[in-house]
């Protein structure tokens, strides 16, 4: 009899071990990680991503399910640079996937920019041999200058259906393809329903039965009708809670805030004034938008009578590696915040490390830190080499640390 009982017991405990497990696995949250901006300049373009890298080997170890990457992998065409470091750090035992959206340094191509970055690149090396003669440096230095803006002026002028053809492009063929196949998987999941054109997607995730979607737009595309009526129908078909995506950022007190947001004409004005009132109406349930295209990190909020964060809010992480870049010279009162509470511009390297999960009545809790190393760059940026030293899981400072509870 006793042996029965035993056994019995015995059965007991295996079973409400097994339920308990089976519960805590029903409970994880998800846990993700966002950044962007890794690309590097027109001089050293042809160098390894370094600071990426160094940003990069950190996130692995915070061993996240997946990341958000918000655009400007590279400048140009150096992808084998920052395909390597997705390849060392991304892809291996546990393969952590990595959703790209498009930017716009993506998008420098076709014959002329080629004929002008050649030339850019020519006046370089003969800067570097005239230093020594102030007065040709400075004629130089100017000519330079004059280049770059010609180039900007040149990559602004393509039409919006050689964007959204090169767009497609880049995602398909020069990053998805290039990837191991078993690990692009996954982004072949979100891709194979979309159209011939089409850079934006959505994929949705699950925790404690609670669905999320996340939403990649291409705001370098923001008069593209398929793309807005596509963006209406997500918004349509999926009442839960949604993440966005995205490169340009609809608010910023940053050096594109400057000269973009207050230029009706710009692109980033154009998606801002296109797609703002959607992200904004509480009833499209969009608990946070996430931009890169600054290079720093910035939070945009609005409060309730309590002092707590309404939905949705607005993050600029564009600290992946890019040269940091602080405010510009104009009076950011000028710049148009719909109402939004700023916390402030920091000149960091940084992701945004977000942990979701549900609280007792099953509704979104976004636990969102941010980490990375701040720098002072009134005198001198970090360059490759100090980054890479400093750049590591001990020495991350908390940039920043806010909460998001979303009701149903």
């Amino acid at each position: 009899m006793r042996k029965h009982i035993k056994t019995f017991l015995l059965i007991i405990n295996v079973a409400a071990i097994l339920f308990l497990f089976s519960q805590k696995l029903y409970a994880s949250a998800l846990h993700f990680i966002v950044y962007g901006d890794t690309r590097q300049d027109i001089l050293t373009m042809e160098k390894p991503q370094r600071k990426h890298n160094a940003i990069a080997k950190v996130i692995r170890e915070m061993n996240p399910e997946f990341i958000l990457f918000t655009g400007d992998m590279i400048y140009y065409k150096e992808y084998n640079s920052f395909l390597k470091v997705i390849s060392n750090n991304y892809i291996g035992d546990k393969a952590i996937p990595l959703y790209p959206s498009i930017g716009n340094h993506e998008l420098v191509f076709g014959k002329e920019a080629d004929a002008i970055i050649k030339e850019i690149l020519k006046k370089v090396s003969i800067e570097d041999k005239s230093k020594r003669q102030t007065s040709s440096h400075a004629g130089i230095s100017n000519d330079i200058e004059k280049l770059k803006r010609k180039l900007n002026q040149t990559v602004e002028a393509i039409p919006e259906e050689k964007l959204k053809a090169r767009s497609r492009q880049v995602l398909c063929e020069i990053f998805k393809d290039k990837l191991n196949p078993a690990y692009a998987s996954y982004l072949n999941e979100v891709l194979i329903d979309t159209s011939e054109g089409q850079t934006w997607y959505s994929f949705v995730k699950e925790i404690n039965g609670l669905k999320i979607k996340f939403i990649a737009l291409n705001s370098s595309l923001p008069g593209d009708e398929e793309q807005f009526q596509w963006f209406l129908n997500e918004l349509k078909q999926f009442s839960g809670p949604k993440i966005i995506f995205e490169h340009y950022p609809v608010y910023s007190i940053g050096f594109h805030g400057c000269k973009d947001l207050l230029n009706d004409e710009s692109k980033a004005s154009r998606f801002r004034d296109r797609y703002a009132k959607f992200f904004n109406d509480t009833a499209n349930n969009i608990v946070l938008v996430i931009s890169g295209h600054e290079h720093n990190y910035q939070r945009f909020y609005k409060t309730d009578k309590n002092g707590g964060m309404q939905i949705p809010v607005y993050v600029v992480s564009g600290g992946g590696g890019a040269e940091l870049k602080g405010t510009a010279d104009c009076d950011v009162s000028e710049i148009p915040l719909d109402g939004f509470h700023y916390l402030g511009l920091i000149t960091a390297y940084n992701f945004v490390d977000i942990v979701a999960d549900t609280d007792d009545k099953k509704n979104l809790v976004l636990k969102c830190k941010v980490l990375g190393l701040r720098y002072d760059i009134t005198d001198r940026l970090p360059n490759d080499d100090t980054v890479e030293k400093e750049f590591v899981k001990d020495n991350m400072e908390l940039i920043d640390d806010f909460t998001l509870n979303q009701s149903k």
